[in-house]
């Protein structure tokens, strides 16, 4: 061993000194990054199990996406139930990553979660861009499936389940029929055209639209809303558009499905964006601090 007074190289003394530092590990700033990672994405690792359970429970005959899909095409289920999953089981990855490289300090584990992340929001990005840029194509699709299951299959005693997701939907949202207002032909004027309407067997009472159009269809009520008897047949729905003041039945929801749901998103629309523009920041930080966290440990250990 030469003498360090010397410019001498003690060797056991600096193999010493690095053991203890690689065993003390991160301290200070850096150990606030480590733990602030860890809960982080245990936080994330809750709402990943939770998005992956979802995603399995969609695809069941009972849950609510399964009723709603049988209105849309089964396409939507496949595909909405395939993406929770896979976004699941994604968010599940990047958590573990995240906790592992955070807690034992492995920088490339780290380094991984950072590229992941990144794709991640590359793509809900582009995804976003493509929603609005195709939304005329998708409200199309979507209007044309509405028009179809309420026209042939609504009522059918073999599509019970698209009966019931048009029933829920229209108590969910107080609409009634696909699309427009008090005065289109397409929102609760559309019944008038249905398999629904056309198999009733009493001409004089056969109701207009089905009661889950009406905001109360007890007793008298449903006979006015539903326009099952001849007393109310001055009164939309058993008189068809234009409707005049004197028309009108206060009794029952007037505006179409399709346009209460956009009315509802647009109402939303900054809540909704809101919760966007906060996921987007969440991401962007977890990728700051996995960043910092790796030039900690590359600081912390391998200094001069």
């Amino acid at each position: 061993m030469r003498d360090n007074q010397k410019g001498s190289y003690v060797r056991g003394a600096t193999d010493e000194d690095e053991d203890e530092n690689y065993k003390t590990g991160l301290t200070g700033c850096g150990c606030f990054l480590k733990y602030s990672m860890f809960l982080f994405n245990a936080i994330i690792l809750i709402a990943g199990c939770g998005l992956l359970g979802f995603g399995v429970y969609s695809r069941t005959n009972d849950s609510w996406v399964s009723r709603y899909s049988a209105i849309l095409g089964s396409y939507l289920l496949s595909t909405l139930s395939l993406l929770l999953i896979a976004g699941g089981g994604i968010v599940i990855l990047l958590a573990f990553l995240g906790c592992c490289g955070a807690i034992k300090e492995v920088r490339c584990m780290l380094v991984m979660f950072f590229a992941l992340l990144l794709l991640m929001l590359v793509g809900l990005l582009i995804g976003s861009i493509l929603a609005y840029v195709y939304k005329d194509q998708i409200g199309d699709r979507v209007l044309t499936e509405l028009y179809t299951s309420l026209n042939t299959s609504y009522g059918d005693m073999s599509h019970v389940g698209v009966t019931k997701a048009w029933n829920n939907m229209q108590l969910l949202f107080s609409c009634c029929g696909v699309y427009g207002d008090i005065n289109s032909t397409t929102s609760w004027a559309f019944y008038r055209n249905t398999v629904w309407f056309l198999n009733q067997t009493a001409d004089d009472y056969r109701e207009f639209v089905p009661s889950s159009c009406c905001r109360n269809a007890m007793g008298d009520n449903r006979t006015r809303c539903t326009g099952s008897s001849p007393v109310y047949h001055h009164l939309i729905p058993a008189r068809l558009p234009p409707v005049f003041p004197h028309m009108e039945n206060d009794l029952m929801f007037t505006e179409g499905c399709y346009s209460a749901f956009i009315s509802f998103v647009s109402s939303n629309i900054k809540i909704l964006g809101g919760v966007g523009v906060g996921v987007a920041l969440m991401m962007m930080l977890a990728m700051t601090f996995s960043i910092c966290l790796c030039r900690r440990i590359k600081d912390d250990y391998f200094f001069d």
